[in-house]
């Protein structure tokens, strides 16, 4: 055997948009950080990034300490 063989090229999927989505919580600063961090990525075009600060968005507790 050659090799694997396809029957056509491969085909890139887009990825759900709200895995960047991330609606702050006004006045939380860890969701303001976080909200940089989403920019930064987006501008270097770091999609792991991207999607790793939008999730720590909607996770934020918005100031609440964690026990």
């Amino acid at each position: 055997m050659s090799g694997r063989r396809y029957p056509g090229p491969a085909v890139d999927l887009p990825l759900d948009g709200w895995l960047y989505e991330a609606k702050p919580h006004e006045g939380c600063e860890r969701c303001a950080e976080l909200m940089r961090q989403l920019g930064a990525a987006k501008e270097r075009g770091d999609a792991n990034a991207r999607f790793e600060a939008a999730r720590a968005v909607r996770n934020c507790r918005h100031g609440v300490e964690r026990q």
